[in-house]
């Protein structure tokens, strides 16, 4: 064993390694010191046995007498009652001396047996001997009958005070005249003299009374419970006097019958499915599981032979509760620890496929994460038994790395954009009150990010700590547990860059990586030995650590020369084909190298293995077909040259002018030789075999490879035309006959039930990715794939011929529902959490419409299509930039959609406004319906310039070759980010859900930093113009990727941006357009008050911030007051009408809407009545005061009395009428010249948009109150 790797990691438990070898200095210095210590243990001599005996007679001896002396006397002396002592008179004897008593023959006593008395005493034996001693059994039965039988007595009359004889009779006495009394009475009068008891008596003494009743009477329930059981047990003991077996003479200790312990031989009463039925316990009851982690039935009739039953709370039903599964994983028993992991981590592999998902209400590894189970496996990787920690790193491997993530990454990983791995990382921690990570707990990290917990742990030392002493045990025992160990460093390497990074400068681990899983040479010796073999596990840990980007892939390969170690042993296999079959390294090995070319290493060194190794290995695997290893590796075969076709395109285009030499590197003519070699093997999975092998997979790799091909052919435009003859060559042998299997019609058909789900098990601090099936959408989209290159190198197909259209677009066809219910899914929730693999049906979808819409050459495409593409773009992840810009040039470029026009879509909706408004700049406003279309029209005319703003304000543009020929497995590679990885997060997207409005959604930041006013107000107009053709088209779209709330406050918010923008008449026709539009939707009477504006802020605090700019710069502009009044409405929160008629009273002079000057509706203000007695009194006082006054603020002052008369007028509240003859009569005294207001108030009638209307005469029922008021 290496020295290096042979010290175990210390265990911590709560004390760190320093300050344990401080301890130990303190003891060696305190052992030096040769101190007194404060404390010692003193061994007592031992005192001889006489001795002791004696000291104990005379204490014996001693009597129990109080010696000291008193002076107190009692004042009452009580002599003790003899009167029932019985006297006995001394017997006359003849004799002069006693007769002598003798026991007789003592040998006659010997034989005498007692029943049950085990060991009997001589005189117990001569008064058995004599009739004089009852049997154990008559004396037992003649106390359990005395302690039964109970007198009736008085449970009030205790007799305290009299004599013992004297009292028992007089008691005695008293309750049978008690009881005489109460037979003589009927019920009636019972309780009549029982109600006058209780109404005479102090209430103190007759709880004291029951009191007392209840304790005795709970006394001799106790007593009677107590004999009955006593009784029970001896009738046990008595009726069962044998064994249920016969006993041999010879066993030892089996006279006796042990009832106890025969009780657990019984059998088992039958399952009772009680506990499965009480409704009184609303969290359920526990699940049990068997070794397997299968869920078990409670109502299950299981033999107990199955090792299922135990010594629980209820022992008749099988299984292992996870309670009893966490108690028995700590026993000091071997065979336990061992049983209660391996159940567990079964039990957490069942979990992952979603096995329980039915049946539990809750998730399971949640819980289990909560209940500690990672540091119970922590404490058994530190163990030295190695069974125990073998089973401790399979439940650590099944916990944070489910097996079906792993298989479905792997198939997934030839697909277009199947390159990509996922980052699963959880949101950034959360430091709390603490300064950095350090300060937290592994709790507390555990609790927010369990990987990172793991390396607080010192996971890595521990995994190269065993793996080096799993080096020295059988070959047959370790392949699993080294396995494991791997799928522990893949998921740790999956967190982030940061742990990849963290990995990767674990020199011991990597180093022994290597050295023992990828060595220079394979040795060839007996089957399963893992150690200094090729593992495939140890391969695809490195391609995850590669993927983190060029510079680790580039440091993986210079450190270690893997390039010499996979060149190595890629040779070994094709020099061992008789083995190939056999060789499940291979494709591992295939796929790390596609990953080290993407990353732009290692090119050169496979181009010069072309002629030599790679060709032949293609024939070799193709004589050797059909086999399932063969297809893997020829799968993988086919992606590695699909990656090299990338690079090598990509490395043309970028030194196409330089002056380099590049006759040493690959280049086309590489490429150029394995179109024939491609289009074999495509042509091979034409045939139908019976033999297991997945021919869909090797058909997309082929399509996609092909189409990969002609697209880099374009692109280059390197032998143009031999392009057209290769395409046909790829239709007619390949392409056409593919579209003919019954299998693909299969697949489509599949496609309406096949899609991406979240996993159940997928908790915040261990993301998780379970997919419970592989879709079919990797072939369909490859065949995309090459339909669209092909119809871009002969353009006349897509009308001739029409391929997807034929198949795909049939009657009843499948892909429509999929599409509409897709676009249900994408819109059914603001907050949508991605699944990773939905990723494939974007690709999918984009593909599909493409191909569609140039099938569809002279027809319109249907508004489906386009709408599924405008809510695909908040769904796209990280990395999907070329993605989502060919989805906006798409949907801005087609202006023949959007000029499209019908009667639902641009209705010209009547306006309850005037023709024209005046804003404070004294411009008038045009607010027609015709005016509104004419804005729908200017702003489709700059959808070509909002590309360009979009592309830039959202940082989608990061293509550095414009390419012609849109396909999204080139594109996303063609980025000039010298960043670029492999991975992208798992579930952050790259586009925000508020991106129609543009820098507008980012709390106006960022318009603001832009300091030329003309280049600010072309932002906004833009913003407003896409978000106005998505209201008058879209609405619908809007209303489901965003609140109500949301969309009113990024137009509203346009007045947070400048003294002086809202002015602008350009902006200003689109915020009367905008309300409008709102109004005709009904969406001001429906706003979220209480909520948050997409997360950036609540909208209390946007209101606020509203009412400061309007009291700022609104000059009293109308417009703004509309905007400002919308949250004023009797249906939103009373706190928002405060925040201006009393926080900011001020701005109410600069509100002088007129009622008809509303652009919304009136009636809302005035529905339903006022009843805040706050609000209501500042209604009165602005009133009286002249704040608001019917010639300036006619809405505000009508709204004002609208309420305050509905209040004084108000007769079904008593409590407030103090407060109503209070307001009338402070409007009664005001002054003369203001005695209208007080007609007003009292006269009114009902709102309308002209004015107040107002009674003429008041009705008698109104005017019988105001004279009561008056009063």
């Amino acid at each position: 064993m290496d020295k290096d790797l042979g010290m175990r990691p210390k265990p911590k438990f709560g004390i760190s390694d320093d300050a344990e070898d401080e301890m130990l200095n303190y003891q060696e210095l305190f052992n030096r010191s040769n101190m007194q210590p404060s404390a010692q243990v003193i061994r007592e001599p031992k005192v001889k046995r006489q001795q002791s005996n004696e000291n104990d007679d005379k204490k014996r001896k001693l009597p129990d007498v109080d010696l000291t002396e008193t002076t107190v006397m009692r004042p009452v002396i009580i002599e003790r009652d003899v009167s029932t002592t019985p006297i006995q008179m001394p017997i006359p004897v003849t004799d002069s001396f006693p007769e002598a008593k003798h026991r007789g023959n003592e040998d006659d006593l010997d034989k005498i047996t007692l029943p049950n008395v085990k060991k009997a005493s001589l005189f117990a034996k001569q008064m058995y001997r004599d009739g004089k001693l009852k049997t154990c059994k008559e004396l037992k039965e003649t106390k359990i009958t005395s302690t039964n039988q109970h007198i009736p007595r008085s449970s009030l009359i205790t007799g305290t005070g009299l004599g013992e004889v004297i009292g028992e009779r007089d008691i005695q006495r008293i309750h049978d005249e008690n009881t005489e009394r109460l037979k003589s009475m009927d019920e009636n009068e019972i309780l009549a003299e029982k109600d006058k008891l209780l109404n005479i008596l102090d209430p103190k003494l007759i709880a004291f009374i029951r009191k007392r009743s209840k304790k005795e009477g709970d006394e001799i329930i106790r007593i009677n419970e107590k004999t009955t059981a006593e009784k029970m047990n001896v009738d046990n003991q008595t009726e069962k006097t044998t064994l249920p077996i016969e006993i041999d003479s010879r066993w030892v200790h089996m006279n006796n019958i042990e009832h106890e312990k025969l009780e657990w031989m019984k059998d088992l009463p039958k399952p009772s499915i009680q506990r499965t039925i009480d409704e009184t316990n609303a969290e359920g009851v526990p699940a049990r599981f068997d070794f397997k982690g299968n869920l078990m039935s409670r109502t299950a009739d299981i033999p107990v032979t199955a090792a299922l039953h135990h010594h629980g709370e209820e022992p008749e039903a099988a299984g292992y509760t996870l309670e009893e599964l966490f108690h028995l994983s700590r026993s000091t028993v071997l065979q336990q620890r061992v049983i209660a992991l391996q159940t567990l981590s079964n039990i957490i592999r069942q979990a992952h496929t979603g096995i329980y998902d039915r049946d539990l209400q809750l998730p399971l590894i949640p819980k289990l994460i909560e209940a500690g189970i990672l540091f119970l496996i922590r404490w058994a990787m530190d163990e030295q038994i190695e069974s125990v920690y073998m089973v401790a790193i399979e439940c650590l491997a099944n916990l944070i790395a489910p097996r079906k993530d792993e298989e479905i990454l792997s198939q997934t990983n030839h697909w277009p954009c199947g390159y990509y791995e996922p980052l699963l990382t959880p949101p950034d921690i959360d430091l709390g009150e603490k300064k950095s990570e350090s300060d937290l707990t592994d709790i507390e990290i555990l609790e927010q990010d369990l990987i990172k917990c793991l390396f607080r742990m010192n996971v890595l030392k521990r995994l190269v700590y065993l793996f080096d002493r799993m080096k020295l045990l059988p070959a047959s025992t370790i392949t699993i547990p080294v396995k494991h160990s791997f799928h522990i460093l893949i998921r740790m390497a999956r967190h982030s860059m940061t742990c990849a990074n963290q990995i990767f400068e674990e020199r011991q681990l990597m180093d022994f990586i290597i050295r023992e899983f990828i060595p220079e040479i394979s040795v060839s010796t007996e089957e399963g030995h893992v150690y200094e073999h090729l593992l495939p596990e140890a391969l695809k840990f490195c391609r995850v650590l590669a993927s983190h980007g060029s510079t680790l892939a580039f440091n993986l390969i210079d450190r270690y020369e893997l390039n010499k170690r996979l060149r190595n042993h890629l040779v070994t296999a094709v020099n061992l084909s008789s083995s190939l079959q056999n060789n499940q390294t291979l494709p591992e090995l295939l796929s790390l190298w596609r990953v080290f070319i993407l990353q732009g290493h290692m090119a050169n060194e496979f181009g010069s293995l072309m002629p030599t190794v790679i060709l032949p290995l293609c024939q070799l695997c193709i004589r050797q077909m059909p086999n399932m290893i063969i297809s893997q590796i020829l799968v993988q075969l086919i992606t590695l040259f699909d990656a090299l076709i990338i690079h090598v395109t990509k490395f043309i285009s970028k030194h196409r002018n330089s002056s380099e030499d590049l006759s040493n590197v690959v280049n086309w003519s590489h490429i150029d030789g394995l179109f024939d070699m491609i289009l074999t093997i495509g042509k091979q999975t034409m045939i139908e075999t019976d033999e297991q092998i997945d021919l869909d997979a090797l058909r997309t790799v082929c399509l996609s490879c092909l189409a990969s091909f002609l697209t880099g052919q374009q692109l280059l435009m390197i032998n143009l035309l031999d392009l057209p003859i290769k395409a046909k060559q790829i239709r007619d042998q390949f392409f056409e006959p593919i579209l003919r299997l019954k299998s693909i019609k299969r697949l489509i058909e599949n496609v309406k039930f096949e899609t991406a789900t979240s996993s159940t098990n997928s908790t915040t601090n261990l993301p998780a990715l379970t997919q419970r099936n592989i879709s079919p959408f990797g072939f369909l989209t490859a065949l995309l794939r090459l339909t669209n290159i092909i119809y871009q190198i002969d353009k006349s197909l897509a009308v001739t011929k029409k391929f997807i259209s034929q198949l795909m677009l049939t009657k009843n066809s499948e892909i429509v529902v999929y599409i509409k219910n897709m676009l249900n899914k994408l819109t059914s929730t603001r907050t949508r959490k991605m699944p990773w693999f939905e990723q494939f049906e974007h690709i999918f979808l984009f593909q599909f419409i493409q191909v569609i819409r140039q099938e569809k050459f002279e027809n319109d495409l249907p508004s489906v299509y386009y709408e599924i593409l405008l809510s695909l773009l908040p769904s796209l992840l990280k990395g999907y930039h070329y993605l989502a810009q060919e989805i906006f040039k798409f949907v801005f470029f087609d202006l023949s959609y959007w000029k499209r026009s019908n009667e639902s879509e641009l209705a010209d909706l009547s306006l309850i406004t005037h023709e024209t408004l005046c804003l404070a700049s004294n411009e008038s406003l045009t607010i027609s319906s015709s005016h509104r279309t004419l804005l729908y029209e200017r702003a489709i005319e700059h959808l070509p310039s909002l590309y360009t703003y979009y592309k830039n304000i959202l940082h989608i543009n990061h293509s550095s070759i414009d390419l012609n020929i849109c396909d999204i497995h080139f594109g996303n590679l063609f980025q000039t980010d010298d960043l670029f990885k492999l991975n992208i997060h798992y579930s952050y997207t790259l586009i925000d859900v508020t991106w129609p409005y543009g820098l507008l959604s980012s709390l106006y930041t960022n318009v603001l930093t832009i300091k030329e006013d003309d280049k600010r107000l072309e932002v906004i107009l833009n913003a407003l113009r896409f978000v106005y053709i998505l209201e008058m088209k879209h609405s619908l779209i809007l209303s489901k990727m965003l609140t109500k709330t949301t969309r009113f406050s990024m137009i509203a918010g346009i007045y947070l941006l400048g003294s002086d923008i809202f002015l602008e008449k350009n902006i200003a026709d689109y915020l009367v357009a905008f309300l409008n539009c709102f109004n005709e939707q009904h969406l001001l009477q429906k706003l979220e008050t209480r909520s948050t504006i997409q997360s950036l802020m609540t909208f209390f605090d946007f209101y606020r911030s509203l009412v400061d700019q309007y009291e700022a710069c609104s000059f009293g502009d109308i417009l703004y007051s509309n905007y400002l009044l919308v949250p004023l409405q009797q249906t939103y929160d009373i706190q928002l009408r405060k925040e201006v008629w009393i926080e900011h009273s001020t701005i109410l002079k600069y509100i002088r809407l007129k009622p008809d000057q509303l652009l919304f509706s009136l009636e809302t203000f005035f529905i339903p009545y006022e009843n805040d007695l706050e609000m209501i009194r500042y209604y009165a006082q602005v009133l009286l005061t002249g704040t608001i006054q019917n010639t300036i603020q006619p809405l505000l002052y009508m709204i004002a009395v609208h309420h305050l008369n509905a209040f004084l007028f108000d007769q079904t509240r008593s409590e407030q009428f103090s407060i109503q003859q209070t307001i009338i009569k402070n409007l009664q005294t005001v002054s003369t010249n203001e005695k209208k207001l007080y007609e007003s108030v009292i006269n009114y009638k009902t709102f309308s948009r002209d004015g107040p209307v107002m009674f003429t005469t008041l009705p008698s029922i109104r005017m019988n109150w105001l004279q009561k008021l008056l009063q």
